[in-house]
Formats: structure tokens, C-alpha cells, sequence
């Protein structure tokens, strides 16, 4: 039976901008003086899975995805909004965004990766988790790399009716009927594992280590095809030959 979280309700800091009439154009920064930074650990967890989920749905013009985008919920409202630190949008086009404006897209997000730390992992969980709820989010997940400021490692909540429910994580991975993934807790990270392939999504560094064995295995195969041309040659002038010599 799955189980609804329960969670405060966190507060964030509003900033203050100048009223705008209906004449003067609304400023939607792309950037905020109160990001909050990264460690190396989160920033290269986001990277990661950005980098495989770009691969994945390679040739995809329909999926959008983006890591740390300012997210703006409200029209003629500057002040509300949430930057994801992972979020995929099925059914918008996939282009280069300053922002992403609800009202401009028509389509919220349908999936939000956070990675937990220690000055976000409370708002994770309470502001952000009810207002995802509210906005739509199909799947939510919540990673804490560090294994030090969640309930567990992994937090996954899926959309049944108006309610984001607790899923169920059965050894430490969890699927995605949105991405056709599980998100799998390794020994001290997270990976993307393919179902259809029974393989993990390669890293970046996996990739180009599979790509170099790709082109030595290639010039290899190129070498051998080269000998046995050469061989063949070979074998045609000694037949001529013997032809030229009636021994054949």
C-alpha cells in the first residue's frame, strides 16, 4: 500500500521586485543572486545523468531536458520560481531555453530529479514536494549522494489522480514509466539501467572508453582485411603462374 509522505512545509526566501504595469515588460531572470552552489559530488551526480539522458533520447524532438533552469510557475511573477536540479518535459520542443515559463510551454515538467544537500534537502522534501504535487509532476525523485540527509538514500513519489504517492523501492532501484529507466542506487552513487537492454547508460567517461575499444577493435579488423587482401593478391599471381607455365 503505498504511503503518503509527510512533510513541513519549508519556506523560501521571496525576492523583492518593482510592480510592473500592464505596459512595462516583466523580467524573468535567467540567472539569481540567490543560487545556491554545488559541491562536486552533487554537481557531478547532475552531470552524469544529464549527459545519459541526452544520449538516451538521442534524435528526440518532442523531450526536453536541462539541469539548474530557472522554472517560472506564474505568469507577471518573477519571484516564484524553482530551478530543477534535473527536469524532463515530454511533449515541447526540443530547443535551447533561457527559462522555462509554464504558460509559455503549455506543459509542466513531467519529470524532476533533486539532489538532496544539506541546505536543500528540507525544502526537497516540504515546499518543493507540495508544489510539484500541485503543478502536476508525474515522477519526482529525490537522491541524497552523501547518504546523509534523507530518510533514504532515495526518495521516488509517482502521480496517482492529484496525489504524488510514495513509490515503492524494492532493492535500491526504482522504474520510471515516464523515462523507460530504473534509477538504481549503486554502492556509493546513482545509475540509469535499461530494462529492454539489461544494461546501465554509459557515462561519459564509459562512453569514450567504449569508443576507443570501438576503434581499436575497428583498426584491427582493418589490419586483418588488409593482410587478407594482400594474401589474395598473392595467391592470384602464383595461379597465373603456374597458368603461364602449363602446370595448371
Amino acid at each position: 500500500m503505498t504511503e503518503v509522505l509527510e512533510t513541513s512545509q519549508i519556506s523560501t526566501r521571496e525576492i523583492y521586485y518593482p510592480s510592473s504595469s500592464d505596459n512595462e515588460e516583466i523580467i524573468y531572470p535567467e540567472q539569481r543572486e540567490d543560487d545556491m552552489g554545488e559541491t562536486s559530488i552533487h554537481a557531478k551526480l547532475i552531470s552524469s545523468f544529464l549527459q545519459m539522458l541526452l544520449y538516451f533520447f538521442h534524435g528526440r524532438e518532442d523531450v526536453f531536458l536541462s539541469t539548474n533552469l530557472n522554472l517560472y510557475y506564474e505568469k507577471g511573477s518573477p519571484n516564484k520560481w524553482y530551478a530543477p536540479d534535473i527536469l524532463i518535459a515530454f511533449g515541447v520542443p526540443n530547443h535551447e531555453r533561457t527559462s522555462y515559463q509554464i504558460w509559455k510551454e503549455t506543459v509542466f515538467p513531467q519529470v524532476i530529479f533533486e539532489v538532496a544537500s544539506d541546505k536543500t534537502w528540507d525544502n526537497d522534501i516540504g515546499k518543493k514536494y507540495k508544489d510539484y504535487e500541485q503543478f502536476g509532476v508525474e515522477e519526482y525523485y529525490i537522491l541524497d549522494p552523501e547518504f546523509d540527509f534523507l530518510p533514504a538514500p532515495m526518495l521516488a513519489f509517482h502521480r496517482q489522480d492529484e496525489r504524488l504517492l510514495t513509490a515503492l523501492i524494492a532493492d535500491d532501484r526504482i522504474f520510471s514509466p515516464r523515462l523507460g529507466l530504473e534509477i538504481v542506487r549503486t554502492e556509493n552513487t546513482f545509475r540509469l539501467f535499461n530494462p529492454n537492454t539489461n544494461k546501465f547508460l554509459l557515462t561519459l567517461e564509459e562512453a569514450e572508453v567504449e569508443k576507443q575499444k570501438a576503434e581499436v577493435e575497428k583498426q584491427k579488423f582493418e589490419s586483418r582485411a588488409i593482410r587478407a587482401e594482400s594474401e589474395l593478391e598473392r595467391l592470384k599471381a602464383e595461379i597465373e603462374k603456374l597458368k603461364s607455365e602449363n602446370k595448371i
